[in-house]
C-alpha cells in the first residue's frame, strides 16, 4: 500500500478523489458535447449541454426513432394527437423540423392534427384548444391540417357516421372544428359528465378516459384514411403505465401500451415517438424555443398522489427513484422493449381497443350475465364494474371503431 500519508502527504486514494472531482467539475463548465459552450442543462449525471448541442441531441434522437422502425412512407396521412401538455407540443415542434427544407433526410408524411377538448369534465373555466391552435399557428415549415375534437362526441350513438358527414363537407378548411356539428353538446356533455360521477376510483375514471379518447383518434383515422397516429407519452409516462398496467389488470397486454409500436389494431399504428425522452428534455427544448407550456388538467390534477389513481402515484413513485437512481426509468423500458405481444387473440375490447385474452370463469360469467362476454378485455372489465350505472349503456356507444376500421381495411 502507499505510505505517503505516513509522511504528512495525501494517500493516492485522496489524490485520486480530488483529481475525480476536479475532472467532474471542470466537465460541468463546459459543454460535454464541444467542450467549448457555455451549459443549458445537465440531461443525464455529468453531462451538461450547450443550447447548440441540446438542439441537435433532442432532434437526433426523435429522428433516429423513426428511421430505425421506418414506420413513415411519402403520402402516408399521419395523425399527431397534440394534448397541449409538454410532451406534445414539443413532439409537434420536433416533429416540424423533418420538414424543414435544410433538413437532411425531409419526413414526406401529410400531418393532421387532432386536438380532443375534454376540459368541460374539469370545471376548468378555460379550454386550453385556444392556446394550442395558436401554438399549431406558430409552427414553421410544416402543412397542417387542424381537427378540433369534443370529447362528448364519443357518446353520440351514431358517432362514426355523423363525423364522417360533416368531415366530407368541410374537408378543404385549414381548421376542421367538429363543435359545429349540429348536436345537441350539452346533453352529451351531461351524459359524459354523468357516465364518469358514476364511476367510484380516480383509477377507473382515467382509465376509460384514456381509452375513449383511444376510440376517438382511431374513429377519425378511418375517416382520414390514416394509418399512424402519433402519439407524445414520455419515458416517464409509459414506465409508469406499464407498472400501473399490472395492478389494474392489463398485464398481458403491456407490450402494447409501452413499446415504440403500438399494433392492437390492424390496419392501424399508434407511435410512441416520445418514448425515449424525459419530461425534463421536453421542458428545456420548449423553453429553447420560447413556448409557453399550457395547463392541461386530468381527473387526478387537483388530488394529492398518494389518494388520486394509480397511475399517479405509480408515476410519483418512479419519479421518485429515478431522482436517486438515474438509471431507473431507462431499465424499466429497456425491459418492456423484451416483451412479446400474445398471438392467441380473437377480437379486440370494444372499450380500450386492446387484444383480449383468455380470462378467469367468474369475470367470464360475469360478463355473459350482461350480455358482454367477448366485448370487454380484463382492464375494462375491472374499471366499469366499478361504475354505478348499467356497464351496457356504456359499451355500444363506444364500439364504433371496429366497423369503420374494417370498411377501411376491405376498401
Amino acid at each position: 500500500m502507499c505510505s505517503t500519508a505516513s509522511f504528512g502527504g495525501n494517500s493516492c486514494g485522496s489524490r485520486d478523489e480530488e483529481m475525480i472531482k476536479r475532472k467532474t467539475q471542470k466537465r460541468r463548465d463546459v459543454c460535454f458535447k464541444c467542450k467549448t459552450g457555455d451549459p443549458f442543462v445537465v440531461i443525464r449525471q455529468g453531462d451538461p449541454f450547450c443550447g447548440t448541442c441540446f438542439d441537435t441531441h433532442v432532434i437526433h434522437k426523435f429522428r433516429q426513432g423513426l428511421g430505425k422502425t421506418k414506420i413513415l412512407y411519402p403520402g402516408d396521412k399521419l395523425l399527431v394527437n397534440v394534448s397541449g401538455n409538454v410532451s406534445s407540443l414539443a413532439m409537434l415542434r420536433l416533429l416540424a423540423t423533418g420538414y424543414d427544407t435544410a433538413s437532411h433526410k425531409k419526413i414526406t408524411a401529410d400531418p393532421k392534427i387532432v386536438v380532443v377538448d375534454d376540459s368541460f369534465m374539469f370545471d376548468s373555466g378555460e379550454s386550453p384548444v385556444p392556446a394550442i391552435l395558436r401554438e399549431v399557428e406558430r409552427v414553421p415549415d410544416m402543412p397542417r391540417q387542424v381537427f378540433v375534437v369534443p370529447f362528448q362526441l364519443v357518446f353520440l350513438s351514431n358517432f362514426r357516421e355523423r363525423c364522417n358527414e360533416f368531415y366530407e363537407g368541410n374537408k378543404d378548411r385549414k381548421i376542421v372544428d367538429f363543435n359545429e356539428m349540429r348536436v345537441d353538446f350539452e346533453k352529451l356533455a351531461d351524459s359524459a359528465r354523468n357516465t364518469f360521477s358514476n364511476i367510484e376510483t380516480v383509477s377507473a375514471r382515467e382509465d376509460i378516459h384514456r381509452s375513449l379518447r383511444l376510440q376517438i383518434l382511431s374513429t377519425l383515422a378511418g375517416i382520414l384514411h390514416s394509418t399512424k397516429i402519433m402519439m407524445s407519452d414520455t419515458s416517464t409516462d409509459l414506465a409508469a403505465r406499464l407498472l400501473s398496467s399490472v395492478a389494474v389488470g392489463r398485464g398481458a397486454n403491456l407490450p402494447h401500451e409501452t413499446q415504440y409500436l403500438d399494433n392492437r389494431l390492424p390496419g392501424v399504428t399508434f407511435i410512441n415517438c416520445m418514448r425515449e425522452f424525459t419530461p425534463k428534455e421536453c421542458a428545456y427544448y420548449l423553453r429553447r424555443l420560447g413556448v409557453a407550456p399550457i395547463t392541461v388538467l386530468t381527473h387526478s390534477t387537483l388530488l394529492d398522489p398518494i389518494v388520486g389513481s394509480v397511475n399517479r402515484l405509480t408515476d410519483t413513485f418512479i419519479s421518485g427513484l429515478q431522482a436517486t437512481f438515474p438509471s431507473t426509468i431507462s431499465t424499466v423500458m429497456k425491459t418492456s422493449a423484451k416483451l412479446q405481444p400474445m398471438s392467441n387473440c380473437s377480437r379486440n375490447c370494444d372499450v380500450c381497443l386492446l387484444p383480449i385474452i383468455q380470462r378467469e370463469a367468474d369475470v367470464t360469467d360475469k360478463m355473459s350475465e350482461l350480455d358482454l362476454e367477448d366485448k370487454l378485455c380484463n382492464g375494462c372489465v375491472i374499471a366499469l364494474s366499478e361504475c354505478e350505472q348499467d356497464v351496457r349503456e356504456i359499451v355500444p356507444k363506444s364500439s364504433n371503431v371496429k366497423a369503420i376500421l374494417d370498411e377501411f381495411l376491405i376498401s
